[in-house]
């Protein structure tokens, strides 16, 4: 009696073509990553500090108590102080540049989450100009890239 063959597994032509499909992919993906990298990591900073500064309202909603940013164009850097309970901590901006024509130098989060003021801050980030332009009602902001 002879033995049946058995054909289980891939034939070699099928694992090229496989290979081929998944070479073609990671190659689309991969397409033109420097002319994105700009865009993102502009984007990526001030995604960053939008959520800290998220991060302080929702902390203020949380605590019942003001929370205070301070911005230092001259240091670049935030300043963040808080009562409950009592800290005081600096926020780097690097590599973002915070402008001295930015009009906003305090921002106070009451207990609700509100903004004190509104106005812009201006930052710069590798010959990039941003803003963000807060609201004065419910601490709302937007963001505008020139």
């Amino acid at each position: 009696m002879a033995k049946q063959l058995r054909h289980d597994g891939f034939t070699l032509i099928e694992m090229l073509l496989v290979l081929t499909i998944i070479s073609v992919f990671i190659s689309l993906t991969m397409a033109h990553p420097q002319f994105n990298l700009l865009q993102n990591t502009t984007e990526y900073e001030i995604k960053k500090l939008t959520s800290e500064i998220d991060y302080y309202q929702a902390y203020a909603i949380k605590s019942h108590a003001p929370v205070m940013l301070l911005f230092r164009p001259n240091r670049n850097d935030i300043k963040v102080e808080t009562i409950n309970p009592h800290r005081v901590t600096t926020i780097p901006l690097e590599p973002l540049q915070l402008k001295m024509t930015s009009n906003i130098r305090a921002l106070i989060f009451n207990k609700d989450g509100k903004a004190n003021q509104f106005g812009t801050l201006r930052f710069e980030h590798q010959q990039r100009a941003v803003s963000l332009i807060f609201h004065i009602e419910q601490g709302r902001y937007r963001i505008s890239y020139q």
